[in-house]
């Protein structure tokens, strides 16, 4: 079921009823609007908005976030209407009218009703027998009354609820699959980002353990160098030491 808007009015107004129409309205306009907005927008005083608005949210149609105030100190409520529970209260109305249906159509089958010819009251069986067989608002005889028509209507109606019912869960299907694919596809993607990540740190760890290394490996190379050159000196002083030496004896 697409949600258009004459169909939320419906739905809403149908389970809050008609003074509601307009904040339905406001509402529909924009996600996020505070109360005291919606009270100015719908000329309406601040307690029957609030009053509606908890309706709504006690049938979980609209969610609120709270914000404090900075100045006055205290909080404000924003409001935002929830489609997928707009979609599932009007399923559920679907549902119970499908079963008040099948209440009527078993009634009709079963009873006996009896009309008054001025069309003031059908009475069952039990209940004309009550009031001797006459109308309860005029006096008049009551007639029995045919039940073909409603009953081929109550039939129709029943078919056209089931229908859109099983419109309506098939689409519901959809969407919980849509919805299950989004979540995968974002796992898999926090998953891929993971791995990446990881991967960038281990190649960043090994950039620096080669680093290290090398550093490591230039560090010994340097100290062999001073050694070497260490010994050197020490081999060049004592071969100076000792041509001295052998000066002096000759």
């Amino acid at each position: 079921m697409r949600l258009t808007r004459n169909k939320v009015l419906e739905i809403l107004i149908g389970i809050i009823g008609k003074d509601s129409a307009n904040l339905i309205e406001e509402l529909l306009k924009k996600d996020n609007i505070s109360e005291f907005d919606l009270a100015a927008k719908t000329k309406k005083d601040i307690k029957v908005v609030r009053r509606m608005l908890y309706l709504l949210y006690n049938h979980n149609l609209v969610s609120f976030n709270r914000k404090k105030d900075k100045q006055k100190g205290w909080y404000i409520y924003y409001w935002t209407l929830l489609p997928e529970s707009i979609r599932f209260s009007y399923f559920k109305i679907k549902r119970d009218l499908l079963a008040r249906l099948t209440v009527r159509l078993e009634e009709e089958e079963k009873e006996l009703f009896f009309v008054c010819p001025n069309n003031c009251a059908r009475l069952n069986f039990d209940q004309a027998t009550v009031f001797e067989f006459h109308c309860p608002e005029c006096g008049e005889l009551i007639n029995q009354d045919s039940r073909e028509e409603k009953v081929a209507f109550l039939k129709k109606k029943m078919a056209e609820t089931e229908e859109e019912l099983n419109k309506l869960q098939e689409q519901r299907k959809v969407r919980k699959k849509a919805i299950k694919t989004k979540k995968g596809k974002v796992a898999v993607n926090k998953k891929e980002s993971v791995k990446k990540k990881i991967v960038k740190k281990t190649i960043k760890k090994k950039a620096v353990n080669k680093k290290t290394v090398e550093k490591e490996v230039v560090k010994k190379a340097m100290k062999k160098k001073i050694i070497i050159s260490k010994k050197e000196k020490i081999t060049r002083k004592e071969a100076s030491i000792k041509k001295k030496t052998t000066k002096i004896n000759s």
